[in-house]
Parts: C-alpha cells; sequence; structure tokens
C-alpha cells in the first residue's frame, strides 16, 4: 500500500510538472501569437494569408483595407478573383504558377484594382505554407505607383533630351540650306524689279523658305536651341492678344473665357515664343472641341514649395511662379496619348492636319524660359495644361525695329564650310555696299585676315566648322587683333558657346537663315558699336 501511494504521489508529481510546463508552453504559445497578430495587424506593409488554390481570404491585415478599400467582413471568407483585385488576369495566372513551381514569388511587379476602381502599381510577394494541414499562401503588396510615376518621367526626360538632341541637329542643318535658298530668291527679287512674273515667283521662294524657317524655330524651340529674345512681358496682355487671333478662327460653338489675375503679372522671356505656345495650345484646344466646348485661359500668381510641385510630378525650387493655365473640355486623351505628346511629329490629327511640332514647341518654349508644364487629361473630361513661370518685377519694353535694309562700306571676312552660303553671302554683302573676302575653313580665315588685316574691319564668323571651330579662330584672331570685330552666325542659337564667346568679348550673333534686311542691320550695329 506505501509502495503504491508513493507511486500515485509520484505520478501527481509528474503530472504536475508536465502541467506547469504545459501551462508555460501556453502562456509563450499565447504571447507569440499576440506578437504575431500585433505584427500582422499593425506592419505597415499590406499583408494577407489565402488558401491554395482558391485565393480565399482568411485573413487581412489594417494596411489592406487601407489599401484595397474592402473590410475585413468584405474580404474574408471571398476570392480574389471574386473581389476583383488583379486587374489583369493573365498576371495572376503568371504569379500561381510561379508560386506553384518555387514554393515562393518575391516582387512580382503587376497592376491591382482598388474596391471604388481605381488602378494602382504594386510588387506582390508570396510564400507558400502549410495551416492547420491545409496549404495557404502569406502575401505581401507594396504599392509603387508613386515610383513608377518618378520612373516613368525620368525616362520621359532622358527621351525628350534625346530628341531634342536629334530635332536640333535636323533644324541646324536645314537653317544651312535655306540661308542659301532665302539669300539666293531676294538677290533674285531684286534683279527682277522690272519683271513682274519673274519677281512673284521668287518672292514665292521666300514666303516658302520663310514659312520653312519658321518650322526649323519650332525644332529648335523643342531642343532648347532657339533664339530667345528676352524682355519682361505683362503675360495677360499675351493671353488677350492670343484670344483676340482665336476668335476669328475657332468655332462658334466655342466659347472662350479667361480668368486673369488682376495684377497683371510679369515674366521675363521672349514674347514671339510665349505667344505662339499659349496659340497653339489653343488651337489643340480647338480641334479637341468638334462638338463644341469652353475654352478657358487663366493666369495666377502662386507660392510654391517643393512639396507642391512634387505633387503634382514637378521637380522645382520653392518660389514665386506664375501659373497659366489652359483648359478645354473637349475629347481628352488617353494615358498612351499622355506619354507622347510633347514628343515632334507625334499627332493624333489626321494626315495633313497637323505637323506634330505643336505642342513640342510648347515644351521647348516652355524649358528655355526656365518654367515647367504639365498636363492632366482624361477621354471624354477634357484637358488641362499647367505652366509654370519665374515671376519678375518690371514692364515690357518694347522697341520697333526698322524694316528696310541698311548700306555700308569697308571690308568684311566672311568664314563659312559651306560654299552655297560663302556664295550667295558674298553677293548680298556686296549688294550692301561691302568688300567681301572669303574663307571656307578656320586656318583659311587666318591666313586670309593677315594677308588683308588692314582692309577687314570686321569678321562674320560661323561657329560650327571642321578642323577648327569658331571659338578657336575667334581665339586666333583676336591675338592678332585685339580690337577686331567679330560677328558669329549659326543655324543654331546663340546658346552655349554663343552665349560663351559673346562673354569673352565677340560683338553680337546671328541666326540663320536671315534674310538681307536682318543681316545689313546687325552688321551696322556691329560696325557702328564702340
Amino acid at each position: 500500500l506505501r509502495e503504491q501511494i508513493s507511486e500515485y504521489q509520484t505520478t501527481h508529481d509528474q503530472l504536475q510538472d508536465t502541467k506547469e510546463k504545459l501551462r508555460i508552453q501556453l502562456e509563450v504559445a499565447e504571447e507569440s501569437s499576440q506578437k504575431f497578430r500585433a505584427v500582422f495587424e499593425y506592419s505597415p506593409i499590406t499583408v494577407a494569408l489565402t488558401t491554395l488554390p482558391e485565393g480565399t481570404f482568411s485573413e487581412v491585415n489594417q494596411a489592406f483595407i487601407d489599401m484595397f478599400g474592402y473590410s475585413r467582413d468584405e474580404a474574408i471568407g471571398r476570392t480574389t478573383v471574386e473581389l476583383g483585385v488583379w486587374l489583369h488576369e493573365p498576371d495572376r495566372e503568371r504569379y500561381l504558377q510561379l508560386l506553384k513551381a518555387n514554393g515562393h514569388v518575391y516582387n512580382f511587379e503587376t497592376e491591382m484594382r482598388r474596391k471604388p476602381g481605381e488602378v494602382f502599381s504594386v510588387l506582390f510577394s508570396g510564400v507558400q505554407l502549410e495551416i492547420a494541414g491545409k496549404s495557404s499562401v502569406l502575401s505581401a503588396v507594396m504599392e509603387i505607383t508613386e515610383q513608377k510615376r518618378l520612373q516613368n518621367q525620368l525616362l520621359q526626360a532622358q527621351k525628350m533630351d534625346v530628341v531634342g538632341q536629334l530635332a536640333g541637329g535636323i533644324a541646324h542643318d536645314f537653317n544651312n540650306m535655306l540661308a542659301g535658298i532665302m539669300a539666293a530668291a531676294e538677290l533674285l527679287k531684286r534683279r527682277l524689279e522690272h519683271d513682274d512674273k519673274n519677281s512673284k515667283l521668287a518672292a514665292t521662294i521666300i514666303e516658302a523658305a520663310t514659312r520653312s524657317a519658321d518650322l526649323t524655330s519650332e525644332l529648335l524651340t523643342f531642343s532648347r536651341k532657339g533664339t530667345a529674345v528676352s524682355s519682361p512681358i505683362r503675360i495677360n496682355d499675351t493671353i488677350i492678344a492670343v484670344m483676340s487671333l482665336l476668335k476669328r478662327t475657332i468655332d462658334k460653338q466655342i466659347q472662350l473665357t479667361s480668368r486673369l489675375d488682376q495684377g497683371n503679372p510679369v515674366i521675363m522671356g521672349d514674347q514671339t515664343q510665349l505667344q505662339n505656345a499659349l496659340l497653339n495650345l489653343g488651337v489643340n484646344a480647338r480641334d479637341a472641341m468638334s462638338q463644341g466646348g469652353t475654352l478657358t485661359y487663366a493666369t495666377t500668381v502662386k507660392t510654391l514649395d517643393e512639396a507642391s510641385f512634387h505633387s503634382m510630378g514637378i521637380s522645382r525650387a520653392a518660389g514665386r511662379y506664375l501659373e497659366i493655365t489652359v483648359s478645354d473640355t473637349g475629347d481628352g486623351m488617353t494615358n498612351q496619348v499622355l506619354q507622347h505628346i510633347f514628343e515632334p511629329f507625334f499627332t493624333t490629327k489626321g494626315v495633313g492636319k497637323g505637323t506634330g511640332l505643336g505642342l513640342a514647341s510648347v515644351y521647348g518654349a516652355v524649358k528655355s524660359h526656365g518654367g515647367e508644364i504639365s498636363v492632366q487629361s482624361q477621354p471624354g473630361a477634357g484637358s488641362v495644361f499647367r505652366i509654370f513661370l519665374p515671376l519678375v518685377s518690371g514692364d515690357p519694353n518694347r522697341q520697333n525695329i526698322p524694316d528696310e535694309a541698311v548700306g555700308g562700306s569697308g571690308g568684311i571676312l566672311l568664314v563659312d564650310d559651306e560654299e552655297m552660303l560663302r556664295s550667295v553671302g558674298r553677293d548680298l554683302l556686296e549688294d550692301l555696299g561691302y568688300t567681301v573676302f572669303l574663307a571656307k575653313n578656320g586656318e583659311q580665315a587666318l591666313q586670309v585676315f593677315d594677308a588683308h588685316r588692314e582692309e577687314i574691319s570686321l569678321v562674320i564668323l560661323d561657329m560650327i566648322m571642321p578642323k577648327m571651330g569658331g571659338k578657336e579662330v575667334f581665339l586666333r584672331l583676336r591675338e592678332q587683333s585685339p580690337d577686331l570685330k567679330v560677328l558669329f552666325c549659326s543655324g543654331f542659337s546663340r546658346e552655349g558657346t554663343g552665349d560663351e564667346l559673346v562673354g569673352l568679348g565677340a560683338n553680337g550673333f546671328i541666326q540663320k537663315p536671315y534674310n538681307r534686311n536682318d543681316l545689313s542691320r546687325k552688321v551696322s550695329e556691329v560696325l557702328g558699336s564702340a
């Protein structure tokens, strides 16, 4: 009996010990469960538990509720297909295939849909688990919509830069050819002064060359290599002028309205470039409203910080800006079209109805003024273009330049690697009364100047030439004659190297293609300067 009692006591002690151990284990398990629940529930990353292969939600955390917009009761017990969270069914099938093959999937990029229907980009990760003998998937979802937007913005900026360089190079070569055509046609017209029939043909050539030059100017504006004449501009006056032009061309079904800042804000810029940019936006809006609608120009002065710009997808320093808004109630644009609208030669219009340079030149004009442009649009909901330009104080100061040729005398050395431009350039300058010396490259220019330095008062120097470029020629000429007057010319603008050389003491710049009057006035201005 004592032995049995002793055995019972031992068994009792063992049971008590086991009970204590079980209690401790249960407490540890409960603590672990609470920790897991806390991590699961309060994780900033969206986490969900679903069954395989049905994809039924068995648990979701608060971040899931916030991201997708479904409450816990709406999600649990329903499948991903029933909720419609996957935007593309092929993506869901491919994700499940990878999961079954590897047991896990990390950073699967796809697009998903919130309860209200909004589409967003995510990185989707999942790992296959066995829970209570059932196959389950623990999934984590990280939204990358903003990262994708910034990435696309960077890629678009890089692409626009490359396309801009290409467009600028094409425009430069065209300007060289147009300079020869325009100069030869002007000389021909003067020689046919008493031959009305042939004089009209020459005038037609001049007009066609001028219109072609305007086209290359738009290309240069897009590539930010166009000539900009900077002066204070009252932007409201510019908009009123643009609206006046549009009133004569738009359909009567389109209502033209404005909301202009009462202060009539002033910016620094090129009056022609900005007017053309605003006109292009208006014409585009008109074309998007074939059934009528409302086109609105608005201006307002805003003090914006970097966060405000960032929310609009723009990277700018904080400061006071003029916001110009051009909005319409037209057809709107798809996301696919929005990705290309500022590219040169991209157009949604029919053949012969658009060059595809309108919005490209708008983009270039805004950028050349140190500004930013953004667009919001949806099919059927119209479009809103927003332009942000730095504000200045001051009044517009426009000078009227006489539109007649100015003759002169003296020797001019014309340096250009294009034989056609040397030939017609000589004829133009001789027609104006000057003695002309020619050089086809930088080395020959130095030789000609050395031989005729007493006769040469001015050098007209092409900026871009093989072997020895305009900058090196300029510096070498100034070594020989520090007071020598030099006028640069190029199919590009004075941007970059031209500005640098003018800063070093060059006397001016003229952009190809130039006409007889422009050339005569520029030469007279340089020769008349102290």
